[in-house]
């Protein structure tokens, strides 16, 4: 498992750069807790994670930093 939080805080230990948030109050519709299951994948297809959640976001945090230009490219400017 992984909260927000340590999400929040093992991109800042990749980036070297504080992730800035702030939190609001309770809004309709806000789930007070979310937990993905991955069982019956594992038994109907036989699938499971072959890397870490770690190792995942070293991975995306690396592909990120080496195409800054590709998600650069489609942003928006006012």
């Amino acid at each position: 498992t992984l909260s927000l939080l340590e999400l929040l805080d093992a991109l800042k230990a990749h980036s070297g750069r504080e992730v800035v948030h702030s939190f609001e109050g309770w809004r309709p519709g806000d789930q007070p807790v979310y937990v993905s299951d991955i069982r019956k994948a594992r038994e109907l297809l036989q699938w499971g994670p072959k890397i870490s959640v770690k190792q995942g976001l070293e991975r995306l945090h690396n592909w990120v930093s080496s195409n800054a230009e590709v998600l650069s490219a489609g942003a928006v400017t006012a």
